[in-house]
């Protein structure tokens, strides 16, 4: 019987199978030391920005990115409001936790704006994802 016990632990170990669950609950530390990691990342960047966040991190940048559509842009937004893009400009504003955009047709987009890192935003409507673009320095 001694014997029989030997070969099968000698078989799993081959096979690694005896090492498994070692393996495994090393794996879950480490899972969840990542887990906390991204938890303490998240809360630290990917918040809703307010108004005045909004007016610190992005006027004063070039944001280039896309909107869910597909659509690409490129804009600088100046600290007094006015936007440039390519062979466009606009306006915007800053209203409650909002950044409110008009390009002149009489229709305004108000987006809120979430950080993600250092220089990456995402632009929300009624909480979904819209669009996505990287703050740059303007040129």
């Amino acid at each position: 019987m001694t014997t029989m016990i030997k070969m099968v632990m000698g078989g799993l170990l081959l096979t690694g199978m005896v090492t498994t669950p070692v393996m495994a609950d090393s794996g879950d530390d480490h899972g969840s030391q990542a887990s906390q990691t991204s938890d303490q990342s998240a809360s630290k960047h990917g918040e809703r920005l307010s108004g005045s966040a909004i007016r610190d991190n992005v006027l004063g940048h070039r944001v280039t990115g896309a909107m869910a559509d597909g659509s690409q842009y490129s804009e600088v937004y100046r600290v007094d409001g006015t936007i440039e893009g390519e062979d466009y400009t606009g306006q915007s504003t800053i209203k409650d936790d909002r950044m409110c955009l008009d390009y002149g047709s009489g229709d305004t987009t108000c987006y809120q704006v979430r950080m993600i890192g250092d220089n990456h935003i995402e632009w929300l409507l009624d909480g979904e994802v819209v669009g996505e673009g990287t703050l740059s320095a303007m040129e």
